[in-house]
């Protein structure tokens, strides 16, 4: 018998699938109906703005009214982004005309993010949420690495071990300059919150910051 004269025999067997097909098809689409349709309606605009606040900020909000304030807790520190970086520094001392000179490269993880003591809450206007968030800010500056790339003492201005751990607070000072100022790191978590914040509450909100007061 041939392939096709036996499956000409069965078709229950593609009919059998054909059905298991569309059910499927079916039960995705009536999940899909509830959720656009049924339950995300059934939550209110403020109640997915205080989700979305609490899963960004990992944090218990506060609805009272129109308004949402963070639950106070002892840290209230948000890192957003990590970012491993290289600083360098020339440290020279002269002293009686003698020089002495070291030359260091350390190795960073740079944390940044936002402080929420700074956060007091966003006000609900319309589809508007006005409010001061905080700035962005360097949170933590961490060494990973430390090499000294040329190190000389002068005849009369030795190098001592005090020297390569005042270079050492040198250059963590200098690579959180350098993540201030010649990096985007704080452009990048502005950029990370706010997309964070309008993807979970689905684009429904605009926000802006408080007008200042002269």
């Amino acid at each position: 018998m041939s392939d096709y004269q036996y499956y000409r025999q069965r078709p229950g067997i593609f009919r059998y699938f054909w059905y298991l097909l569309m059910l499927g098809l079916l039960v995705i689409g009536v999940m899909a109906a509830f959720h656009y349709f049924i339950a995300k309606p059934m939550t209110s605009p403020i109640e997915r703005l205080a989700n979305a606040l609490g899963e960004v900020t990992q944090r218990k909000v506060k609805v009272s009214g129109h308004t949402l304030t963070l639950e106070s807790t002892e840290t209230r520190e948000l890192v957003v982004i990590k970012r491993k970086t290289q600083s360098i520094m020339k440290y020279e001392s002269r002293w009686l005309g003698s020089d002495k000179v070291v030359i260091v490269q350390g190795t960073f993880m740079i944390k940044a993010g936002f402080d929420l003591n700074e956060f007091e809450g966003f006000e609900v206007q319309g589809n508007k949420v006005v409010g001061d968030w905080p700035e962005s800010r360097i949170l933590s500056v961490e060494q990973q690495d430390y090499e000294i790339f040329f190190s000389e003492s002068g005849v009369m201005n030795k190098i001592q071990k005090s020297d390569y751990e005042r270079v050492s607070t040198m250059l963590n000072q200098q690579a959180r300059r350098d993540a201030i100022m010649r990096s985007d790191i704080l452009d990048e978590a502005d950029r990370i919150i706010q997309t964070r914040l309008k993807d979970l509450t689905g684009g429904d909100y605009e926000f802006s910051r408080k007008a200042k007061v002269p």
